[in-house]
């Protein structure tokens, strides 16, 4: 049986995207050891599925599609950088903001982590914190990047999100590439 590596996300719009590159040029200045995320790939992904059957995706879709069209479009705030898990060991370099700076957000995220365990889906067991890759730390990673992260400042970026979408992410020795399966509009 086909299965898809898939995972619920929203995209921020295009104008956006274009203000998270000047940001993310600013923490390239050292960038050794770190692979910098393409723009199309930068989304802030509410769960991650891994490995799912056309009918699981297409029953959650329809059970998202229902509770989405009852939550109204919300903003989201985007307010600092950072690396994961910390930043004397960073593998995940971000742009996002603190989980209680976006509430509604979070409220979506759980919602969408519900749904999904009715449908036999086990959560991470670590908190959602909202935030877009845009980097991925590769061995040894210079102290002059991290000092550099601790200067770039930049001022809050807000957005209308009004959509989610159910994506398909495809593995290649390139990195991955996506495709959206189904893309479920807010009310």
């Amino acid at each position: 049986m086909k299965t898809h590596r898939s995972f619920i996300a929203l995209f921020p719009p295009r104008e956006i995207i274009d203000k998270l590159l000047v940001i993310q040029s600013r923490m390239k200045l050292e960038s050794k050891n770190v692979r910098w995320e393409k723009e199309y790939k930068f989304h802030f992904t509410l769960q991650f599925w891994e490995n799912q059957t056309d009918e699981w995706l297409n029953t959650i879709h329809k059970e998202l599609n229902a509770t989405c069209s009852q939550i109204p479009k919300f903003k989201i705030v985007i307010t600092k950088i950072g690396c994961f898990p910390n930043r004397y060991s960073p593998k995940i370099f971000w742009i996002g903001s603190e989980p209680n700076e976006n509430d509604k957000l979070l409220q979506l995220a759980g919602s969408i982590q519900s749904i999904a365990e009715q449908f036999g889906f086990k959560p991470e067991n670590k908190p959602f914190h909202p935030h877009i890759t845009v980097g991925r730390g590769k061995g040894k990673i210079s102290s002059g990047l991290i000092q550099n992260l601790e200067t770039v400042t930049f001022h809050p970026i807000e957005f209308l999100c009004s959509d989610v979408r159910i994506m398909e992410s495809h593995l290649a020795s390139t990195g991955s590439t996506y495709t959206t399966l189904f893309t479920i509009p807010l009310k």
